[in-house]
């Protein structure tokens, strides 16, 4: 009859022969000590982790079932379960097991990780995406670095299909997005479908300017905006091989020096801008109130030159008929000549 110590003693020796890689004698071992029904929840457990690494993935996942069916301490042999599950392509099992988990420690990270992963790569991609938008707070832009992580992630491994499957779950949430195309290219490109690959780098060229225009909003100084879609807005210039967006580039450069507190960067960016396109109201706009933020409200160079800047946009809404614009404008300069403080 076996009592803790002989039980530790034998239970010490078969993990020296599995890191021994002397497998069949450990398994023995194990056996020997379940057969004494002792510590089962240890024991099965143990035994189960050793079959999985000799892919006796059926045994494997009688013992973790074992415990979870007849031991009370279960948790373990759950997170056993659900990596064997998600590991051997049991997907529908494996999202079973990560929401009884979830249930009891619900910021389980990597257990949240499995289950949107076997969302994706069983096909459920409505569920996927709902999913995978409730674990970002519906941060689109956050949702697609993640998958374009993860498509990297899988990718390293050549597991070509799930990264596609991937892919596609950003093209439910941000239709035509081009990074995910152009990463949906290398994949066809790394199968050896020349083809395949030549026709979405092509759509990329026909869709890029359109989606771009779609997405981008000219922003207030002052507006809070998350700089994960101004950064992902930025990575698409890599796109623009003819520089017809370098307008709009400038300005969100300018905006995203601004969101980080590199003002003097913010105004050159904004300059740059006005260089390209010096007819567009935005830039001339945005760079007034960078000098007015530069001025500290007590700079008279800095002043005048915040109010010439309104004082074109005024004029370019006034000639466009953008009479709430201009009258805008025209109380930007009043406010700016107000301020003035008199000693």
């Amino acid at each position: 009859m076996l009592d803790d110590i002989k039980y530790l003693y034998i239970l010490k020796l078969a993990e020296k022969n599995i890191n021994e890689n002397k497998f069949e004698i450990a398994l023995e071992k194990l056996n020997h000590l379940i057969r004494e029904d002792y510590r089962p929840s240890v024991t099965y457990l143990k035994r189960g982790l050793l079959c999985k690494k000799l892919l006796m993935f059926k045994e494997a996942y009688s013992d973790f079932t074992y415990i979870i069916d007849n031991c009370a301490d279960k948790v373990a042999a759950y997170y056993e379960r659900l990596n064997l599950n998600f590991e051997t392509s049991n997907y529908k099992e494996a999202i079973k097991d990560a929401d009884i988990i979830l249930k009891n420690f619900p910021e389980e990270a990597e257990v949240k990780k499995l289950k949107l992963l076997s969302f994706i790569y069983s096909n459920q991609d409505e569920y996927a995406r709902d999913y995978v938008l409730s674990l970002f707070g519906n941060n689109k832009f956050k949702v697609i670095q993640y998958l374009l992580s993860e498509t990297a992630s899988v990718l390293s491994k050549d597991e070509y299909a799930n990264g596609l499957k991937l892919l596609n779950i950003i093209e439910l949430i941000d239709k035509n997005n081009p990074m995910k195309i152009l990463k949906e290219a290398s994949i066809y490109g790394l199968s050896g479908d020349k083809r395949r690959e030549d026709e979405l780098l092509q759509k990329i060229d026909n869709i890029f300017p359109k989606y771009f225009i779609s997405h981008f909003k000219f922003y207030d100084m002052y507006q809070d905006k998350d700089p994960l879609e101004i950064n992902f807005l930025l990575e698409l210039e890599v796109f623009d091989k003819q520089h017809l967006l370098a307008y709009f580039m400038r300005v969100l450069e300018g905006y995203k020096n601004h969101l980080e507190g590199h003002i003097i960067d913010s105004k050159e960016c904004f300059e740059k801008a006005i260089e390209i396109n010096p007819n567009k109201p935005e830039a001339y706009v945005l760079l007034a109130q960078t000098l007015q933020l530069i001025s500290g409200y007590d700079n008279p160079q800095y002043k005048e030159e915040a109010e010439e800047n309104y004082k074109k946009a005024l004029k370019i809404y006034s000639d466009s008929n953008l009479v709430i614009k201009a009258e805008d404008m025209k109380r930007q300069i009043k406010h700016l000549n107000s301020s003035i403080v008199l000693k």
